[in-house]
């Protein structure tokens, strides 16, 4: 072993990586599932939130109308991702 690889090998070790390359339980799957869906749920009470915000402020303060417009297509965009995380480790179950 070289002195790259023996430097390599000592950083793994110090920083715990191998506990995350290990595979995911079933069980530890289905927990991060449940907590992606609570996380998509949790933008969509936020989306809901920014919705009435709007809708309640009519025409006075546009400023504040485009910022919870920009923050609803943020938390869309946040779902999507989750979405996927949550797809892809569904596909990993079967």
């Amino acid at each position: 072993m070289n002195w790259q690889e023996q430097i390599l090998s000592k950083n793994i070790k110090q920083t715990g990586i191998f506990k995350e390359l290990t595979p995911m339980t079933r069980l530890e799957k289905l927990e991060t599932l449940i907590k992606i869906e609570e996380g998509i749920q949790s933008f969509f009470d936020r989306i809901d939130l920014k919705k009435e915000s709007i809708d309640n402020m009519g025409g006075y303060f546009p400023e504040l109308r485009d910022k919870n417009t920009n923050d609803i297509h943020t938390y869309m965009m946040c779902i999507d991702r989750l979405n996927q995380r949550f797809n892809k480790l569904v596909n990993t179950l079967k």
